[in-house]
């Protein structure tokens, strides 16, 4: 089976390399396209490559939807459309992995919900994390229930280096070696309310003054970048570290914190939260999207988003917890994201959608042998 992937995000996220790894086993081949063409870019990447295409493995939108004026953009819907549908006449699958429900930096929201519920209609089947997911889809993108199957992310512990003592990480990071620390790492964008974090630790120095906190990632905006370096200044306890982190530093940063801090204010799924995960980290976060359904029992930091009080009061809930213990049960339900696991859902889905095109291909021969003309 062939699977052409679209667009290749395997630079900025792991995610698809690991799920093209795992699904080498399913004897699943992933192709991924060289290049951005403007003019059809999944049909010419389809028609480029050698041998059949199966599925079209589409993910995130961004990367297709461009243009400035409005008017453009709506241009560059239009065509996205047009081309899933030559895929489709071509007899390519077309399968969707539902990553956010609109994109965070949207600026044209209303376009961004007409294109994604157009596509949901046309799409042979949507893969979505979790369940809540699932259901916000459906009450969004009006779609249908059976056209969604849930399919989860997978961990990332073979991705970067293993652990290593936390005192030795904080050592070579030049972090506090004492009191816990609280790690936010990611790529800096207001949606992940980094801003309400370092708000808490200006108002509660005294309660926090043993403490640390780490905010570790580079900034996709110069201008928000500065917004949060100024919102900084001056608060004591916290460290910023407002550059790209090299994969050959991710461990070192992780093995150094007590716990992952995760505020969002909106989120359908959270690599971040898996990536915390696969170091055993206990996780504060809200109770929004996926988050509950993905830690299961090792829930007992987060809180509920619509609470002011909620992130304070989880830090300091952190404070009392067997931290130790919730590390344990991040451990095991960690272990239930496997990549082979989830690359063998995958690839049944990916047989059960060419299984419907047999199926209809059948139904049209039936067609035929019923109005052909009797000798």
């Amino acid at each position: 089976m062939k699977v052409l992937t679209m667009p290749d995000c395997r630079s900025d996220n792991p995610y698809q390399a690991l799920l093209e790894r795992a699904l080498i086993d399913q004897n699943v081949e992933m192709f991924f396209p060289a290049g951005y063409r403007r003019l059809l870019p999944f049909y010419r990447a389809v028609a480029e490559q050698s041998g059949r295409i199966d599925v079209l493995h589409l993910h995130w939108l961004g990367p297709y939807l461009k243009g400035g004026p409005v008017l453009a953009r709506w241009f560059y819907a239009a065509k996205l459309l047009l081309d899933i549908y030559i895929v489709q006449m071509s007899g390519v699958k077309v399968v969707w992995t539902v990553h956010n429900l609109i994109a965070h930096d949207a600026q044209h929201v209303r376009l961004q919900r007409w294109i994604r519920r157009r596509l949901a209609k046309i799409v042979d089947r949507m893969i979505v994390h979790n369940h809540s997911s699932k259901a916000s889809v459906v009450e969004l993108y009006e779609a249908a229930d059976n056209a969604i199957s849930v399919v989860p992310i997978g961990h990332y512990r073979d991705v970067y280096a293993p652990p290593i003592d936390s005192k030795e990480a904080r050592s070579i990071l030049g972090l506090p070696t004492t009191g816990n620390l609280y790690l936010w790492q990611g790529i800096l964008r207001p949606y992940k309310g980094v801003e309400a974090l370092l708000q808490l630790w200006s108002e509660h120095e005294d309660l926090l003054s043993e403490h640390t906190l780490v905010i570790a990632g580079a900034a996709s905006d110069p201008v928000y970048r500065e917004q949060i370096a100024s919102a900084a200044a001056g608060v004591r306890g916290v460290q910023m570290r407002l550059e790209f982190i090299a994969d050959d530093q991710m461990h070192l940063f992780f093995s150094a914190a007590t716990a992952v801090v995760l505020p969002f204010k909106q989120i359908l799924t959270s690599s971040s939260l898996v990536l915390a995960m696969s170091y055993d980290k206990p996780v504060i976060a809200p109770r929004l999207g996926g988050i509950p359904e993905t830690l299961q029992d090792a829930d007992a930091l987060l809180y509920d988003a619509d609470d002011g009080l909620g992130l304070l009061h989880a830090i300091k809930m952190s404070m009392e917890s067997d931290l130790s213990s919730l590390s344990s049960t991040v451990n095991q339900i960690c272990d239930r994201l496997d990549w082979s696991a989830i690359a063998h859902k995958t690839s049944q889905l990916y047989k059960s959608v060419l299984h419907e095109r047999s199926d209809e291909k059948q139904v049209e021969c039936n067609k035929i042998r019923r109005n052909r003309p009797h000798a």
